[in-house]
């Protein structure tokens, strides 16, 4: 008999995005999301299942979840995240990290803005 899986509850409370993003219940709904089969990186358009005929076997490539606003939280809708695959995730991070340091970091980071379509800065901190 196959052993009955738990149903795992959102978080009552969290005090940090980071604390949230480590919980069972938003790996278990992250890692549902990028199961899919279909599953593209929304900036380049990069498949997160590869299928490698040479070794009859799906290959999966690195992808998150990037939470565009955290006011939903713990009951997010589609608009509320970006699936993105890690190279995309990892440089518009780095853009808007690097957004004082010259002119043209601080332009790249107004079109990383716009795109993330991020609600404000305090939403970086707590929802």
């Amino acid at each position: 008999m196959p052993r009955e899986k738990k149903e795992i509850l959102p978080p009552e409370h969290c005090n940090s995005v980071k604390e949230y993003e480590g919980t069972n219940y938003w790996r278990r709904k992250s890692q549902s999301i990028l199961d899919d089969k279909e599953c593209r990186c929304e900036i380049c358009g990069r498949k997160r299942w590869k299928w490698m005929p040479r070794k009859k076997k799906w290959k999966r490539l690195r992808f998150s979840i990037h939470h565009i606003r955290y006011s939903t939280v713990p009951n997010e809708r589609r608009e509320d995240y970006m699936i993105l695959c890690g190279l995309c995730h990892t440089i518009c991070h780095d853009i808007l990290r690097y957004e004082n340091i010259h002119l043209f970091y601080g332009l790249l980071a107004k079109v990383v803005k716009r795109f993330f379509k991020y609600e404000g800065i305090d939403t970086f901190q707590k929802w």
